[in-house]
């Protein structure tokens, strides 16, 4: 006891002589990058649902109380009226949030990035990014509001689902909405290494993505496509490539890919049958529609916190299936390339990773490449972030304040991932 205050005395004077030392100790306490886009997204996340929670609490109260369309317009509520009230109220609500999430989407998309836009640059970006969205909404839930119309919440709830699929159906088109994404042919001199995985070249699209967590994947339903950005061709990452063949062919060929799409269409429309039933008003209401938004809102939250676990193993099926084909080494290499253009977290804890990370850390996929492949039973790609993109079409204002893509519109709707 009696050397301990000699040595912090010492230390004391070591960093007063030695400017660097308090520059190197102030470096290593400060949060990572990965740590940096975690806090983002969590108050992303926790404002929207936190608003949310609120806006049902004054709808249901009364305390907002819109008046019925019919005092409005002067004319008997028709399908066509209800339509108009039902987009009117919804979009509505969205651009209050966006108002209320710009300034974390400004530092999510122009300051906590590793390639900083200009401020002009990153504005342009997002209003293009939000006015999509907007229109999106639009068009969704009237598809929804119409159903009500005639079928009321039944129809609510397959207005909602059919949106959702016709959104994943057309998600490469609705990603070069939100943000100008290049693409083009696979150059025919990769043709052969694609053909080597199991890929058709004639599917493969790529991609120039502004934005380097961008990893494509598989896009779309029928016909299918798939992403990969411009940077995996090149002749320095080509090992990286092969490795991404294979493991894209393994999530395709295994039905992962299938499911996770036909899960993050159901999601969405599951969580409207269990909770629309419990508000006070019919699809006729104009306090419905405001509410619908909070509703879907609070089920995406739910999805984010359950969906993940059911992501995770096939991140690992895909890395031993490529393992077993190219050896372990080489796909180690490969995924340490691609957290460091993501994350760049080699380790997590327990509790986030289970909560936020439908992708598993680098260690953790590198410690399972070394174990015996364990079968997966009925794990879904993408699942989390499919429904999150999908769930649009339900309302949910969830999709672009996560922490993976929060204030980047270029992967709004392709999200990050393995």
């Amino acid at each position: 006891m009696g050397m301990s205050t000699p040595i912090v005395a010492d230390s004391s004077r070591l960093a007063d002589a030695h400017p660097e030392v308090r520059a190197t100790e102030a470096l290593s306490a400060a949060p990572t990058f990965a740590r940096r886009r975690l806090r983002l997204g969590i108050s992303g996340v926790g404002l929207s649902v936190m608003s949310s929670v609120a806006w049902l609490a004054l709808l249901i109260t009364g305390v907002v109380a819109p008046p019925p369309l019919s005092s409005l317009t002067g004319a008997v509520p028709t399908p066509v009226l209800t339509v108009v009230q039902a987009v009117t109220a919804v979009v509505a609500v969205f651009v209050l949030h966006a108002l209320l999430t710009f300034a974390l989407e400004y530092r999510g998309g122009a300051v906590v990035v590793r390639q900083r836009p200009t401020a002009g640059a990153w504005l342009g970006a997002w209003v293009r990014g939000v006015c999509v969205q907007g229109v999106l909404l639009l068009v969704f839930v009237g598809i929804a509001a119409s159903g009500g119309a005639l079928l009321g919440t039944l129809g609510v709830v397959g207005g909602a689902f059919a949106g959702s699929v016709l959104l994943l159906a057309l998600q490469g088109p609705i990603a070069r909405l939100i943000a100008p994404l290049p693409s083009a042919p696979l150059d025919p001199s990769l043709h052969e290494l694609a053909r080597s995985q199991g890929i058709r070249p004639d599917v493969v699209r790529v991609i120039d993505a502004p934005d380097e967590a961008f990893v494509g994947g598989w896009v779309g339903i029928r016909p299918v496509e798939l992403w990969i950005p411009r940077a995996w061709t090149s002749e320095a990452h080509r090992e990286l490539l092969t490795v991404q063949f294979t493991r894209r062919q393994a999530q395709f060929a295994s039905g992962a890919r299938r499911r996770g799409v036909f899960r993050a269409a159901m999601w969405p429309a599951f969580g409207l049958a269990l909770l629309l039933p419990l508000l006070p008003w019919s699809p006729a209401d104009a306090a419905y529609w405001l509410a619908l938004p909070a509703v879907s809102t609070l089920w995406m939250f739910i999805g984010v916190l359950l969906l993940p676990s059911l992501s995770r193993p096939i991140v690992y099926n895909a890395d031993s299936i490529a393992a077993a084909r190219l050896g372990r080494d080489t796909v180690a290499r490969a995924v340490r390339q691609l957290d460091a253009w993501q994350d760049d977290e080699a380790e997590r804890s327990p509790g986030v990773e289970f909560i936020f990370h439908p992708v598993p850390s680098r260690g953790n996929r590198e410690r399972a490449l070394q174990r015996t492949p364990q079968r997966t039973l009925g794990g879904a790609h993408q699942l989390t972030r499919l429904a999150l993109f999908s769930a649009l079409a339900a309302g949910s204002l969830l999709g672009r304040v996560v922490h993976c893509n929060i204030g980047r519109p270029s992967l709004w709707a392709v999200y990050p991932g393995d």
